[in-house]
C-alpha cells in the first residue's frame, strides 16, 4: 500500500488528526502544485459572515494565480489585454442601442454563455441598465467578444470601436507574433490539470460549468478564466509594471476568495462580485496617486523638464 501511495497524485495526509503529529505530503510529484493550493486555502480567514469557499474551486483558483509568472511580460501586453476589455465594454454598451451589432454580438456570446445570463443582460439593456446589463458578464467572456469581433469583422470594428481597434491593430502591426492571441492565452490564462492535463497557462474559452460539490466544483474552477484577465487589465489602467503582479495577484486573489458572499452553492457570480470589489478598492485606493504622477508628467512636459 506504501508502494501504491508514492506513484499517486500529490496529496497531503493526516491532517486534522492530532495522533498524526501534522499533515504530510505523499505521493509523487505530479499534481504537486495542487496539492500546495489545496493546503493553502486551509488558512484563509472568510470575511463576510455567510462567506461560502467550494473547497474544490478555491484551490485552482489559487493555482492559476501563482503558476503563471510575469517577469518576462511587458506593460505593452498588459495594454493589450486591457484595450479588449474595454473594447468588449464598447460592443456591448454599443450593442444595447443597435439591433444589427446586436445580433452579432449575442451570436458571439451564445457560443459559451448560457441563455439565462443572456436574457438576464438584455432585460437589463431594455430597462437602460447598461452596467447593469455588462456586470452579467465575466471578463473573460468580454476579452473573447473583443477578440472575435476583431478577427471577424474588422471593418465593422474599426468604425465602432475606435480608439481601442486602432490601438490593438498598431500594436499587432509592430510584432504580430508577440501580440497574438495565442501568446496572450499562455501569459494570463490559467492552468487546466483535470481539463487539459496540464499545469501550462492556456485560455480554453468554454462555457461555465455548474457545481455541485467534490469533483465538479474543480471543473467549474477550471473553467473559470477571468482572474488573470481583470487583474491584467486593472494593472495596465493603474499603470503597475508587470513584475508587480506577481505580488499583487496572489493577494488580490486570495482576498477575493477570502470575501466570497455566496447564498448557495450554485452561486458562482459571488465570485465574480467578489473580486470586482477587491479590484475597485484598489483601485480607489491607489488612483489618487496615479492621476498626481500623470499630471506632474505633464506639468514636467510643459515646462521641458522631462
Amino acid at each position: 500500500m506504501q508502494g501504491f501511495n508514492s506513484w499517486r497524485s500529490s496529496r497531503l495526509l493526516g491532517t486534522g488528526w492530532p495522533n498524526s503529529g501534522g499533515g504530510r505530503l505523499v505521493g509523487s510529484l505530479n499534481g504537486l502544485a495542487y496539492a500546495l493550493a489545496e493546503a493553502e486555502q486551509n488558512f484563509m480567514i472568510p470575511s463576510e459572515r455567510q462567506a461560502l469557499i467550494w473547497q474544490d474551486l478555491a484551490p485552482q483558483i489559487l493555482l492559476g494565480a501563482t503558476v503563471p509568472r510575469w517577469w518576462n511580460v511587458s506593460a505593452a501586453d498588459q495594454h493589450f489585454v486591457g484595450l479588449h476589455m474595454r473594447l468588449g465594454h464598447k460592443l456591448l454598451a454599443t450593442a444595447a442601442t443597435d439591433s444589427a451589432l446586436r445580433e452579432q454580438v449575442l451570436e458571439l456570446l451564445r457560443r459559451r454563455v448560457e441563455p439565462a445570463r443572456l436574457w438576464r443582460m438584455q432585460q437589463y439593456f431594455q430597462a437602460g441598465k447598461l452596467g447593469e446589463g455588462i456586470a452579467t458578464l465575466t471578463p473573460a467572456e468580454l476579452y473573447e467578444t473583443a477578440a472575435d469581433f476583431t478577427q471577424g469583422n474588422p471593418q465593422r470594428a474599426r468604425e465602432l470601436g475606435d480608439p481601442f481597434v486602432s490601438e490593438i491593430e498598431r500594436l499587432r502591426q509592430q510584432d504580430a507574433s508577440r501580440f497574438s492571441y495565442d501568446r496572450m492565452a499562455s501569459l494570463f490564462g490559467t492552468p487546466h490539470p483535470e481539463l487539459s492535463h496540464s499545469f501550462k497557462a492556456e485560455l480554453l474559452h468554454l462555457p461555465l460549468f455548474p457545481t455541485m460539490m467534490g469533483y465538479s466544483s474543480r471543473i467549474l474552477a477550471e473553467s473559470w478564466e477571468s482572474t488573470n484577465l481583470y487583474w491584467a487589465a486593472l494593472a495596465d489602467e493603474l499603470h503597475l509594471s508587470p513584475a508587480q503582479l506577481n505580488l499583487l495577484v496572489p493577494q488580490w486573489t486570495q482576498e477575493s476568495l477570502e470575501r466570497i458572499f455566496a447564498t448557495h452553492l450554485d452561486d458562482w457570480p459571488a465570485l465574480l462580485r467578489s473580486m470586482r470589489i477587491v479590484g475597485d478598492r484598489y483601485r480607489e485606493r491607489l488612483k489618487p496617486g496615479v492621476e498626481q504622477q500623470v499630471q506632474a508628467g505633464w506639468n514636467d512636459h510643459a515646462n521641458g523638464t522631462e
